[in-house]
């Protein structure tokens, strides 16, 4: 995306080409199903002629379909009618105003509910590497339009991994900024304890880009050789157990190359943490039913039967309950905080697996067989009950797809984040061939 925005500036490309060339990415890509809306040519054309010499002048973007966009439909993934989120928000608009060109909407889990990327009602989201294995979710169509150039960039959420999740899978950059960081209005909630927006992007330094106009407010980073970390908090415990063995094999490959880089590497532990998955349902569970309370009061069929479940059981939740989880994600919070006061940041791996095929329900894991949805957002769901900033980018494949590394670290620490992930993802090429031994 830099390189495309500095071309721009200096007239090597045209804006028009540029905007051609994700048009036809995306007639190219159309099996994969990233896109639930194109905008027509004429609105494409008319929005380039408008878009502002901003910073991202020029830029096709996508968003996913949770995010109200001016003259584009909103349906969520799914066929129940959706609460009013009102007029376009201020994160699409800071995108608009930065100049860049929304091509469209991206496909997307069924109300963000889940991280495969499937969905009965839209069609299934497919891998770019094989379309025989899921995208992830639930932002699974900015992952997929982002690898396959159907734009530069995209505007993804992410309540419980759905950012991060897809972009390991798809082999691209996904970025959880801090909660609050990126606005929420004019998007369709899952969880407002939760939720959170951000961008995927094909580098560290285009997530960077595109996180400082959606936040609207600059993340100075220092050079990349300045950047090295120090200490890296390694989660061993949680971990112990939860990662298949190309992934644990990987990793450990990588958590090798950095203690030969001279990284200290210090075993970190939050046992709250554990808590986790079962904190989120309560927390996650009571707000997303109360969000579609219309919907289910009047049509409940018109979710898919396993959204709909969840939704129905989760209106049973007590208040007690709900605000038992409250006080648990507070001291989630405070753990993490106590773990990272001697540590840069958090490494471990974005998800347990390479892609697994479509329609997995379950994943086989040291731990025994897991479901399939516990067993991915054990690594991601943390920061979001915490609302620590968290970035996935790819460090390595296996069997041709790709795997993705986290780093995560104190709220407010999104520029340390970025640091350490741009300085990391320029060493991923001597990472793979054991250059520094």
């Amino acid at each position: 995306m830099l390189e495309a925005r500095a071309a721009l500036a200096s007239g090597a490309l045209a804006a028009e080409a540029l905007l051609a060339e994700s048009l036809a990415a995306a007639r190219r890509g159309a099996a994969l199903n990233a896109l639930a809306h194109l905008a027509d040519a004429d609105a494409l054309a008319a929005a380039l002629a408008a878009a502002p010499r901003g910073p991202l002048f020029g830029i096709p973007v996508t968003v996913k379909d949770l995010f109200a966009v001016d003259a584009m439909p909103l349906r969520a993934g799914t066929r129940a009618t959706l609460p009013d989120v009102g007029a376009q928000g201020e994160a699409v608009s800071r995108l608009v105003r930065a100049g860049a060109i929304v091509l469209g909407k991206t496909n997307m889990h069924e109300i963000a509910a889940g991280v495969s990327g499937e969905n009965p009602w839209t069609g299934d989201v497919c891998n770019p590497h094989d379309p025989a294995r899921q995208a992830g979710g639930s932002s699974s169509g900015s992952a997929v339009a982002v690898a396959t150039g159907v734009g530069l960039a995209s505007l993804g959420s992410d309540t419980g991994g759905s950012i991060r999740i897809p972009a390991a899978l798809c082999g691209v950059v996904g970025m959880k900024p801090s909660y609050g960081a990126v606005p929420l209005g004019g998007a369709l909630p899952l969880s407002w304890s939760c939720d959170h927006a951000g961008p995927l992007a094909r580098s560290v330094a285009d997530a960077h880009c595109l996180l400082e106009v959606l936040a609207d407010r600059a993340f100075p980073l220092r050079p990349p050789d300045a950047c090295a970390p120090a200490r890296l908090g390694v989660p061993r415990r949680y971990l112990d157990g939860w990662l298949g063995a190309p992934v644990e094999r990987a990793f450990d490959g990588l958590l090798a190359w950095l203690a030969r880089q001279g990284v200290a590497l210090v075993d970190v532990d939050a046992p709250s943490l554990e808590h986790s998955l079962a904190v989120y349902g309560v927390v996650r569970g009571a707000e997303s039913a109360w969000i579609h309370r219309a919907a289910l009061a009047r049509d409940p069929d018109r979710f898919s039967a396993p959204v709909r479940e969840r939704l129905l059981a989760a209106r049973a939740t007590t208040a007690h309950e709900y605000f038992d989880a409250q006080q648990q994600q507070r001291r989630m919070r405070e753990e993490l905080a106590a773990t990272l006061h001697g540590v840069d940041a958090w490494i471990l791996p974005s998800a347990p697996l390479p892609a697994p095929l479509r329609g997995s329900e379950d994943v086989e894991l040291p731990r025994g067989k897991t479901p399939h949805r516990v067993a991915f957002v054990r690594a991601t769901l943390p920061f979001n009950l915490t609302g620590a900033p968290a970035l996935s980018l790819p460090f390595a494949a296996h069997a041709g797809l790709p795997l993705g590394v986290q780093i995560a670290a104190a709220p407010g620490a999104d520029a340390r984040v970025l640091e350490i992930a741009r300085w990391l993802e320029t060493k991923v090429g001597a990472i793979a061939t054991g250059e520094g031994r």
